[in-house]
């Protein structure tokens, strides 16, 4: 299975939640610059989203559990951009990862064959409290405001 299969039913759980979503893993070359937090000149996430708040949404979409590390990873990055930050697997993919809570980062399980998306670690919705997220890392304000607006021209 390609991980891409699993981007549409995340884009329409984004949508589901309030976000304009693109998905930019695949389709859409949206560049995040990132160099002056990684050694990197960008990153591209695997789907990308702005709320009418302008809070801006991040999934991370990995299937395989072994590069578990490297996808929470590229999360951490997008916590320095993003107020949300999710991590999508196949549904029973991670059975569990406690530490995705403590860490700020949602997980999503994706159900294939039904096109159903399931929060397994829930980040708190726009209309409650964000600031357990912000203390637990601290996100950016004014990167995320200018990664909101690159995402609302870009939305078609």
């Amino acid at each position: 299975m390609k991980q891409v299969i699993l981007y549409e039913p995340i884009k329409a759980w984004l949508a589901a939640k309030g976000f304009g979503a693109l998905i930019t893993g695949e389709r859409i070359k949206l560049v995040i610059p990132v160099s002056d937090l990684v050694p990197a000149a960008y990153k591209i996430p695997d789907l990308i989203g702005v709320n009418k708040d302008g809070r801006v949404a991040v999934v991370e979409v990995e299937k395989d559990k072994g590069l578990f590390f490297d996808a929470l990873g590229r999360c951490m990055l997008w916590k320095c951009v993003a107020t949300f930050v999710y991590l999508a697997y196949p549904i029973d993919e991670i059975v569990h990862a406690r530490v995705l809570s403590r860490l700020g980062v949602g997980l999503l399980e994706v159900d294939c064959n039904s096109r159903a998306v399931y929060e397994k670690v829930p980040l708190p919705d726009a209309q409650t409290d964000l600031l357990p997220l912000w203390e637990l890392h601290p996100t950016d304000f004014r990167r995320e405001q200018q990664l909101a607006e690159l995402i609302r021209n870009t939305l078609p």
